[in-house]
This record gives structure tokens, C-alpha cells and sequence, in this order.
């Protein structure tokens, strides 16, 4: 992964709470010193060494939701830890379905008619992604003085499916 200035991670929702999406988010955010190990906190003399190598990016976590309700602050802390649930400014953004999507492509017609079985018959269907997710895909930045570019991680499954 690096050093990163810029972490942006999608895990699933709530509604995933068994798939350990909520654990690997954390873990992630300890690899970035973004919040302490979970041993560390209950232990001082713990031996886990952070990793002094790398800086503390800007991080920002989207629960894909698709049209699930927001989660709420007990279950972000059930499923992400209290270290990420208590953290000021929270990093967890909220995906609005509505509002906060841009259309990046669309299935060809052919393609929506076939996986449809033919229910569905000469029309596109949009390609959709959050608002967040498209931009930190697309921004520029300098390569020359060694900078990556913002990271997008995806957290276990994420499944595209149609919203209305």
C-alpha cells in the first residue's frame, strides 16, 4: 500500500457485519497510524511496534450502502472498533444514493437485454459511482516529487446491483 497522502476505503455496511470488512478497515487504518493498534490501548507495554515509517494520511471511509439506511453510531463501533467510531473528525462519510452519484459509463443495450433475458430491451443501463469515489479516481497530482496518488480500497464485497 505504501506511504499514501490521501486513503479513501470502502467497506460494506452493516448489513455485512460477519464478513470481517469492519476488522480489515481497522486494521488498514492501524498499517497508516491513522488510529493505535487495538492491543496498544489496552496494553502500554504491549511490544507491537507502529510503523514509524509511514506519515498518517487523510483517510475517509464510505460504507457502501447502496439504499441501506446510514449506519448508525453503535453499529459503526460494533463493526469498525471505538478507535474509528469516536474519531474526531469522524472519518466516515455517508453515501447518499440520491445525491451524491455520477453516471461514469453505461451497459450497452445488448448486454442489459441479454443478463435481463430480454425484460429489458433496447435501453442502456448507467453506470453509477459514488460522487467521492470518482473524484479521488480521477485527481491530478505532481508525480515529480514522488507522491502517489490518492488510494482507493475496496473492502470486501462490494456487489453492483440496479437501485430503484
Amino acid at each position: 500500500m505504501g506511504t499514501r497522502s490521501d486513503v479513501l476505503i470502502l467497506p460494506p455496511d452493516f448489513t455485512r457485519f460477519h464478513s470481517q470488512a469492519g476488522e480489515i478497515t481497522r486494521f488498514i487504518c492501524e498499517y497508516y497510524n491513522f488510529v493505535p493498534k487495538e492491543d496498544d490501548c489496552d496494553d502500554e507495554k504491549n511490544d507491537r511496534s507502529v510503523n514509524e515509517s509511514l506519515s498518517c494520511p487523510t483517510i475517509q471511509i464510505i460504507p457502501a450502502l447502496g439504499t441501506h439506511a446510514p449506519m448508525t453510531h453503535n453499529q459503526i463501533s460494533q463493526m469498525f472498533g471505538s478507535q474509528l467510531a469516536n474519531k474526531t473528525p469522524s472519518p466516515f462519510v455517508v453515501h447518499n444514493w440520491r445525491s451524491d452519484v455520477v453516471t461514469i459509463g453505461h451497459a450497452p443495450s445488448s448486454m442489459v437485454q441479454e443478463a435481463t433475458r430480454g425484460m429489458v430491451c433496447d435501453k442502456e443501463w448507467p453506470a453509477q459511482l459514488n460522487r467521492l469515489i470518482w473524484e479521488k479516481r480521477k485527481e491530478l497530482h505532481d508525480e515529480s516529487d514522488g507522491s502517489l496518488p490518492p488510494l482507493v480500497i475496496s473492502v470486501g464485497q462490494v456487489v453492483p446491483h440496479e437501485g430503484e
